[in-house]
């Protein structure tokens, strides 16, 4: 990640590592679990888009509040942004992304990072164009939350990565076993939602993952 005075200095990995909500789960679980894995993450998002953008800043706020420092929470699909919240980003889908302009973008980009999540090279360069820090791509392998959806892959993650030149997180089916052809094909990060929330051991998921991207970095 490229560190600017925007970013929180912390925040340091040079291959992202990010946690996404898994969709349909209880604050309970999600709070319990995300204050044993934090350590080993870069980000943790809040997506829940079930919930409305209030609820999620509350789901924020109970993270934050069960010891996660603010500079490892995203909230996904909001668009103001008040100058005490203290998350580290927020991240969007294309229908939110539509909602913004470029000066928003800029607004926002002042106090947080800003993220976008997309489907094409098309989609990358526009979201580039309007000024985000980072894209989600996918999905690159089969994954549990697209059935009967195929996958992107890797070489259309390969052409992503040298088109655009905000960082390329890569997300959809990852497991140990693939972050070093992401990282060989230009990804600068990874997401994962099932890997961590459907493990009957978070925090051994999530370290042995950690570990795969620190062996991937020789």
């Amino acid at each position: 990640m490229v560190i600017t005075e925007e970013h929180d200095p912390d925040v340091t990995a040079s291959f992202e590592l990010h946690v996404i909500s898994q969709g349909a789960g209880s604050l309970r679980n999600f709070v319990s679990i995300s204050k044993d894995i934090w350590p080993w993450v870069d980000y943790i998002h809040i997506r829940e888009k079930q919930k409305s953008p209030e609820q999620r800043r509350e789901w924020a706020n109970k993270l934050h509040q069960s010891g996660v420092p603010h500079h490892r929470i995203v909230v996904n699909g909001v668009h103001e942004v008040g100058q005490d919240e203290g998350f580290a980003g927020v991240h969007w889908g294309q229908a939110d992304f539509s909602q913004s302009t470029t000066i928003s973008i800029g607004d926002m980009r002042k106090r947080i990072r800003i993220g976008v999540s997309v489907h094409s090279v098309d989609e990358a360069k526009a979201a580039e164009q309007q000024g985000v820090d980072y894209v989600f791509f996918g999905h690159i392998y089969d994954s549990n939350s697209k059935p009967g959806i195929k996958p992107r892959g890797l070489k259309q993650l390969a052409e992503v990565c040298t088109t655009v030149n905000v960082p390329v997180i890569a997300i959809g089916g990852i497991g140990i076993e693939h972050v070093r052809d992401l990282r060989n094909v230009g990804a600068r990060g990874l997401a994962v939602i099932s890997h961590i929330w459907a493990s009957e051991h978070p925090i051994q998921a999530v370290s042995a993952l950690k570990q795969a991207i620190v062996e991937s970095e020789g």
